[in-house]
C-alpha cells in the first residue's frame, strides 16, 4: 500500500491514494457513506458553533474551541491528574509501607500492568483445565472418596457414574472457587497502585462525565462500588460531583489488602492515625449484602473480567442492576477481553433488564453490536503516577464501557435546544481527522456501522469543524438528511479533487 507521508498533498497520487486506503480498509461496509449528503448539522451544533456578529467582530465572547468543548455531543477530556491529596497519599503508603526501592517498584509494575492488559476473558471450561494443569489432583476422584469406593465394591455401574459425576461436579466448583485472575495480597497491591491507580481513576471520570454533562440534573446520593479496590470510583465520583452530594460511598471489596490500602489513602490526616476520611458516609465490605437497597450509581469498574467463568459474570451484572435506581456503569479494559465482558454484560442486560432498561453510553440502539467482530473502545489521557517518573507527557488508556439507567435517562436533561432523541449516532473509530475529507466509523441507532467521509467543501461548516476534533466516543451532532440513491456511494473523481485541493 502506497503511504500517505510521502506524497504531495495536491497531488493525484494522494487522491489515487486515498481512495485504495478506503477502499481496502472497509471493515463494517462495502460502500463509504458521503457525510455531507447524509447528515445536516443539529440545532445544538448550529447554536454553539455560529457566534453573534458581536463575537466576530470584537473577537469576544468564548472561542470556537471552548464553545466545541461546551457542547453536549463533544465528550472528550484532556489528560487528566490525580488530586493532589489522592497522590499524596499514593506516594506516602509506598514509602512508609514498602520494602523495594521506588525504581524497583516501578519497573515491576510495568509487568504487572502488561499482565492486566494481555490476560484473556476465560470460560468455566478453560478455568478448570487451567486449575487441573496447575493440580492434577482436582477432578481426579480415587478410593479415598467413600461413595465411590462403595459404588464399585458393590458392582453397580448406574451408582459409579452417578458418584463420578458428583465428584467431578465437586471438584470442579471447588476449582472455580480457588481460582483467581491475581491474588491482591502485600506486595501485589503496592504494584497494582504504581501501574493502575491513575488509569482507572481517569477511565471514571471520563465516564461519570460523560453522565454530568448530559444529564445535569443526575446528582447521586449513594454509590454501590463492586469490585471497589483503591477506591478510585469513589475519588472519581467526588471529583466530577460535588464534594459531599454521595452520602453513602458502598464499597465490596474481597481483598482485606486491598481495602486497607484503599483505607489508607481516605485518611483525611497522614500524620495522625485518626478515624475521619476525606469523604463521608465510606463503608468496605468483603461480599455482596444481602439486602436489595438500590442506589443511585452502581459502578463495576475492571471487575468483571477477574470473576471465575461466564455463570459468575451474569450472575454479578443480575445482582448489580437489581440494585441500580439510577445508573449502572460498567468499566473494562479496551481490550479483546474486556470488550467480550461487556458485550456479554450488555447481551444479558438487554435481554433479561426489562422494559424499564435504557442504554445511555456508547451504544445507540439496543441491537446486536455492529463491532462486535471487532473491537470497541475509547481513548482516555491521563498523567502517570510514579515516585521516580516526571508526569510532564500524558499516557493513553484505553477502555470498553456500558452505561444503563432505570427508566429513561433524559429526564435528567436540561436541554439548551430541545430534548435528544434516545439514540443518536456515535463515533466508534478513531478517524482519520488529520487529513481531508475526514473518515470515521459511525454506529448506528439500527445497529449497522457505516464508514462516513466528509468532504470540507460539502459538509456543513459547524458539522466539520465538530468531526474534525472529535474522537472515539463522541456523539455524532447531525440529523439524518432525506436519504437518497446519493447518500452512499464512493466519492468520484470531482468530489475527491475538490476536497483535497480545498
Amino acid at each position: 500500500m502506497v503511504c500517505w507521508d510521502h506524497l504531495s498533498y495536491k497531488s493525484t497520487n494522494f487522491v489515487f491514494c486515498f481512495r485504495y486506503n478506503l477502499l481496502y480498509s472497509m471493515s463494517f461496509s462495502s460502500r463509504i457513506v458521503n457525510g455531507a449528503l447524509r447528515y445536516r448539522a443539529a440545532k445544538a451544533i448550529e447554536s454553539l458553533f455560529s457566534p453573534s456578529p458581536t463575537e466576530s467582530n470584537a473577537q469576544t465572547g468564548p472561542s470556537v474551541a471552548s464553545r466545541l468543548r461546551q457542547n453536549p455531543y463533544y465528550l472528550s477530556l484532556p489528560a487528566i491528574a490525580l488530586p493532589a491529596q489522592l497522590d499524596l497519599a499514593a506516594i506516602t503508603y509506598l514509602r512508609e509501607n514498602s520494602l523495594s526501592s521506588p525504581k524497583a517498584i516501578e519497573d515491576r509494575s510495568e509487568l504487572l500492568y502488561n499482565f492486566l492488559w494481555s490476560r484473556p476473558l476465560l470460560s468455566e471450561s478453560q478455568i478448570i483445565h487451567q486449575m487441573e494443569a496447575k493440580n492434577l489432583s482436582i477432578g481426579d476422584v480415587g478410593d479415598s472418596d467413600l461413595n465411590l469406593t462403595t459404588a464399585v465394591l458393590s458392582h453397580h455401574p448406574d451408582d459409579l457414574t452417578r458418584s463420578r459425576r458428583s465428584s467431578v461436579w465437586k471438584s470442579h466448583e471447588m476449582a472455580l472457587e480457588e481460582w483467581k485472575s491475581l491474588t491482591y495480597s502485600g506486595h501485589n497491591c503496592e504494584l497494582y497502585l504504581t501501574a493502575r491507580l491513575a488509569p482507572n481513576f481517569a477511565s471514571a471520570c471520563r465516564v461519570f462525565y460523560e453522565i454530568r454533562k448530559r444529564c445535569p440534573k443526575f446528582i447521586p446520593r449513594n454509590l454501590f462500588d463492586f469490585g471497589s479496590g483503591l477506591g478510585t470510583i469513589t475519588w472519581a465520583t467526588n471529583t466530577v460531583w460535588p464534594v459531599g452530594c454521595i452520602k453513602e460511598h458502598y464499597m465490596v471489596e474481597p481483598s482485606a489488602d486491598m481495602t486497607a490500602l484503599s483505607e489508607f489513602m481516605f485518611r483525611k490526616s497522614l500524620v495522625t492515625k485518626t478515624p475521619e476520611t476525606v469523604f463521608h458516609g465510606i463503608y468496605h465490605r468483603r461480599f455482596m449484602p444481602a439486602t436489595k437497597q438500590t442506589y443511585d450509581l452502581v459502578v463495576s469498574a475492571y471487575t468483571l473480567i477477574e470473576l471465575p467463568g461466564l455463570r459468575e459474570r451474569l450472575r454479578s451484572v443480575s445482582s448489580l442492576w437489581d440494585r441500580t435506581a439510577g445508573f449502572l456503569v460498567l468499566v473494562e479494559q479496551g481490550t479483546k477481553a474486556g470488550f467480550a465482558a461487556i458485550l456479554e454484560a450488555r447481551d444479558w442486560l438487554i435481554t433479561h433488564g426489562g422494559e424499564d432498561l435504557f442504554i445511555f453510553a456508547p451504544c445507540p440502539h439496543k441491537q446486536n453490536c455492529g463491532k462486535k467482530d471487532s473491537l470497541c473502545n475509547i481513548a482516555v489521557q491521563y498523567y502517570h503516577f510514579g515516585l521516580t517518573r516526571e508526569k510532564s507527557e500524558p499516557l493513553t488508556e484505553k477502555i470498553s464501557y456500558l452505561i444503563v439507567s432505570r427508566g429513561d435517562w433524559r429526564k435528567y436533561q436540561t436541554p439548551v435546544v430541545e430534548v435528544d432523541p434516545p439514540h443518536l449516532p456515535r463515533l466508534v473509530s478513531y478517524g482519520i481527522s488529520n487529513s481531508r475529507p475526514i473518515l470515521h466509523d459511525v454506529c448506528l441507532p439500527n445497529g449497522s456501522v457505516e464508514r462516513t467521509v466528509f468532504p470540507k467543501t460539502s459538509t456543513d461548516k459547524s458539522l466539520y469543524y465538530f468531526v474534525r476534533h472529535a474522537r472515539a466516543g463522541d456523539i455524532l451532532p447531525g440529523d439524518e438528511a432525506s436519504v437518497t440513491d446519493e447518500t452512499t456511494h464512493l466519492l468520484n473523481d470531482s468530489e475527491s479533487n475538490a476536497s483535497v485541493d480545498d
